[in-house]
C-alpha cells in the first residue's frame, strides 16, 4: 500500500515510518563485518561492507535499519542491531554556527540531508534560521521550532542593513479574519511553520497578496495567512467591494438561468468557502447566474450579488433528480462549508431514497472544520498526502479513479503534504454524493450481498491487463466471492481495493515475490508470496515490508492471499467493534483515531469508490444496499 499508515496487527513487523531522530549522529559498527545494502531489508543488494569499529554518519532510520554514509561518501542501509550510536556528532565544515539567512527566493527544508528526503517546509528569501551543523553539502538548521536540512549554498550571513523589517512606510490594506481560527505561517504555503493564530473578527494589516496567500504584519513580524479566510472589514462591506457589482447586472444578455442540484446549497458573500454564509437554496431553485469564475457563480440573492459553488448548479432546462425527502434542512456542511456556526443546527440524522437506494445520514458531534483541522495536524507530519500530479480542481474529483491507483502513482509521481483545501475537498461528503460512483465510498461494506455471479466477475477480472504475460487475477472471481461471503463484507469493495492497491495486478507485490530469508534467517526453501492490499507495506520499503507481512501470514497462493486479506480487513476495520470502519470513507477518515486510517493518500477513498462503481455497473451488483453519509454539525 502506498503511503500506508502504520496500524493494528502484524506484531512481527515494526510498523513505523522513516524517521530522522538519529540523523547527524555517528554510528560505530559492532559486528566483525556489516553488509551495507541499497535499502532497509536483507533482500536488497549489498552496496559495500563496513568493518568493525568503522564510523558511519547516520542519515535517517527506518524499521530497525539506519541509512548511513561512510567517510568515502558511500551510502546505504545497515541493521541498527550492529551499529552503536556514538556520543560524537558529525563534524562541522565551518565553525560559524549561529544565525544564517536564506539567499534563494524559495528554499526547500527537508527531513534529511539529501534531495530524496521529504520537504517539510519552504523557506523564503531573507528568512532567518539557526544553523546547528554543516556536513558536506547540507546544513542542519532550526526554523520556527522545526529542525530540518537545507543545501549549504543557499544560506548566507545576515546582512545588518536588513536587521528589522521596515513596515512603517508600506501601504497596507485592512482585512478581517472570517474563520474560527486562522493559522499565521512563516511563509506562503501550508508546509511552512505555524507562528501563531488569529481569531474570527480580528482586523489585520495586509501588505500584499500573492497566489492565494496574504503577507501580513503579525506582532511586529512578517507572517502569511490564507487569503480565502479574509474579508473586507465589516464597517466597509456595505458600500464597498461586494456591492461594486450591483450596477453590472443590466447586461441581461449575459445572465444564465441555472437550477440548484443539491439538497441545500450555501449562498456566500464571496467566491470561496472562507466567506460568510448568507443563506441556503433548496434543490430545484432557479437562479440567475451573472458570471462564473474559478468554480464559483455570482448570483442575485435577495437583491444582492452573492456566490454559490458552480458544481451544484445545472441548466434550468435539465431536470434535477427527485428525492422523496430531498430538502435536508440540517445539512449545514454542503458545498465546501468551512464555517463552524452551529448555533442554528439540530443534530438529527434522517434518511432518503436516492435513485432507488436507501441513504442514511449519520449526525456527527463535530464540524467539518473540526475534522479538517484534526486531519491537517496529521498532514503536516506526512500522514495525509496528495499526489503532486493530482488536479487540484473540484471538477476532477470523480474522474481521478483508475488512472491514479496506488501502484501507478508510486512509480510516477511524488507526494506532497495535503493542504486544508485538499482535505476539505476529500472530507466533504457533498462533493461525492451526487455522483453514482462517488457515493460508493459511503456504501456499508459490513455485509455480503448476492447479485454478482462468478461468470460476470471473471469477465471483469479476465479483461485486466497482463504483466509479463500474466494476469494474476485471471479466473479468481470465485476466490473473491468465497472470501467476501465468508467474512461478510461487500464484494465490490473487496475487489476494488485490490485493484487500487495493485494497479490492477501490475505491482511487484501482486505479481509475487520469491523470498529466501525472513528476518535475517535463511528459509529451507524459496517461497513465493503475494500481497494484494498493501497490508504491512511501509513507505520507502513497500516491497520488502509487504513481502515480509505476506510471509508471516502465509500468503503463498493467490487464493490464500485473497482469503487472508479479507479476514485481516474484516477484523481490523469493517467488523472491528472499536473502530467500526464499515464504509470506505470511514476506513480512510477516522476523527477519533486518526492513526487508524487505512492509507495516507487523500484520494484513496475516492479512487476505490470509482472502481466500485464500475464493478457494480459491469457485474450487476445487488440493489439491496444501504449508504451511510456523515452529516457534520
Amino acid at each position: 500500500m502506498k503511503n500506508k499508515v502504520a496500524i493494528a496487527t502484524l506484531a512481527a513487523l515494526p510498523m513505523a515510518f522513516t524517521s530522522v531522530h538519529a540523523s547527524g549522529q555517528i554510528g560505530v559498527v559492532t559486528a566483525s563485518s556489516l553488509n551495507i545494502r541499497s535499502g532497509p531489508g536483507i533482500s536488497n543488494k549489498i552496496n559495500f561492507v563496513a568493518k568493525k569499529n568503522d564510523k558511519l554518519t547516520i542519515l535517517s532510520s527506518s524499521n530497525g535499519w539506519y541509512k548511513v554514509k561512510s567517510d568515502s561518501g558511500k551510502e546505504g542501509w545497515g541493521s541498527s542491531k550492529y551499529i552503536s550510536i556514538s556520543s560524537q556528532t558529525t563534524t562541522s565544515n565551518s565553525s560559524s554556527n549561529g544565525s544564517k539567512q536564506v539567499t534563494a527566493s524559495r528554499l526547500n527544508m527537508r527531513n534529511g540531508a539529501g534531495m530524496s528526503y521529504r520537504v517539510i517546509c519552504v523557506l523564503n528569501k531573507g528568512d532567518k534560521v539557526e544553523l546547528i551543523s554543516k556536513s558536506n553539502e547540507w546544513s542542519k538548521i532550526k526554523h520556527n521550532g522545526r529542525i530540518g536540512y537545507v543545501a549549504n549554498q543557499y544560506l548566507g550571513d545576515i546582512k545588518t542593513s536588513e536587521g528589522t523589517t521596515n513596515t512603517g512606510t508600506v501601504n497596507t490594506t485592512k482585512k478581517q479574519v472570517n474563520a474560527s481560527s486562522l493559522n499565521v505561517r512563516s511563509g506562503e504555503g501550508t508546509s511552512c511553520g505555524v507562528i501563531g493564530s488569529l481569531k474570527r473578527g480580528a482586523i489585520i494589516d495586509v501588505i500584499s497578496q500573492k497566489a492565494g496567500w496574504s503577507k501580513i504584519n503579525y506582532n511586529g513580524k512578517i507572517g502569511y495567512v490564507s487569503s480565502i479566510y479574509l474579508k473586507e472589514v465589516a464597517q466597509n462591506n456595505t458600500n464597498n467591494n461586494q456591492n461594486n457589482n450591483t450596477n453590472n447586472t443590466n447586461n441581461n444578455a449575459n445572465i444564465i438561468k441555472k437550477q440548484v442540484n443539491t439538497a441545500a446549497l450555501n449562498v456566500r458573500s464571496g467566491p470561496g468557502t472562507g466567506y460568510s454564509k448568507l443563506g441556503t437554496l433548496t434543490r430545484g431553485k432557479v437562479v440567475d447566474v451573472l458570471s462564473e469564475n474559478g468554480g464559483w457563480s455570482r448570483i442575485k440573492y435577495n437583491g444582492k450579488d452573492c456566490y454559490v459553488s458552480s458544481g451544484y448548479l445545472i441548466n434550468s432546462s435539465s431536470q434535477a433528480p427527485s428525492n422523496s425527502q430531498g430538502n435536508n434542512t440540517n445539512n449545514n456542511t454542503n458545498n465546501n462549508n468551512t464555517n463552524n456556526n452551529s448555533s442554528n443546527e439540530t443534530q438529527v440524522g434522517g434518511s432518503e431514497t436516492v435513485n432507488g437506494f436507501n441513504v442514511n445520514y449519520k449526525s456527527l458531534n463535530y464540524t467539518l472544520d473540526d475534522h479538517i483541522n484534526k486531519q491537517y495536524e496529521k498532514a503536516v507530519s506526512g500522514g495525509n498526502i496528495i499526489a503532486s500530479i493530482n488536479s487540484r480542481s473540484s471538477s476532477a474529483l470523480n474522474i481521478l479513479g483508475e488512472s491514479l491507483t496506488t501502484f501507478s502513482i508510486r512509480g510516477s509521481s511524488p507526494y506532497v503534504c495535503a493542504s486544508k483545501t485538499d482535505l476539505e475537498r476529500y472530507l466533504n461528503p457533498n462533493n461525492f454524493t451526487s455522483s453514482t460512483s462517488g457515493i460508493m465510498q459511503f456504501l456499508r461494506t459490513d455485509s455480503y450481498r448476492e447479485g454478482i455471479s462468478v461468470e460476470s466477475l471473471n469477465s471483469y477480472l479476465n479483461s485486466l491487463p497482463s504483466t509479463s504475460g500474466t494476469n494474476v487475477f485471471y479466473n479468481q472471481g470465485q476466490a473473491f466471492i468465497n472470501s467476501a461471503r465468508k467474512y461478510n463484507i461487500d464484494l465490490t469493495y473487496l475487489v476494488a481495493n485490490a485493484m487500487w492497491e495493485t494497479g490492477y495486478g501490475r505491482s511487484v507485490l501482486a505479481q509475487g515475490q520469491t523470498i529466501t530469508s525472513y528476518k535475517g534467517q535463511e528459509l529451507p526453501n524459496p517461497v513465493k508470496v503475494y500481497n494484494f492490499y498493501g497490508i504491512g507495506a511501509i513507505d520507502r520499503s513497500a516491497n520488502v515490508s509487504g513481502a515480509e507481512a505476506a510471509y508471516s501470514n502465509g500468503w503463498t497462493s493467490v487464493e490464500a492471499t485473497i482469503d487472508g486479506s479479507a479476514k485481516w480487513i474484516s477484523q481490523n476495520y469493517i467488523h472491528n467493534s472499536k473502530y467500526n470502519q464499515n464504509t470506505v470513507y470511514k476506513m480512510r477518515w477516522n476523527y477519533d483515531y486518526t492513526w487508524h486510517q487505512y492509507a495516507s493518500d487523500v484520494n484513496w477513498a475516492n479512487g476505490i469508490s470509482n472502481i466500485m462503481g464500475k464493478i457494480a455497473s459491469k457485474c450487476g451488483a445487488s440493489s439491496n444496499v444501504t449508504f451511510e453519509v456523515p452529516k457534520y454539525r
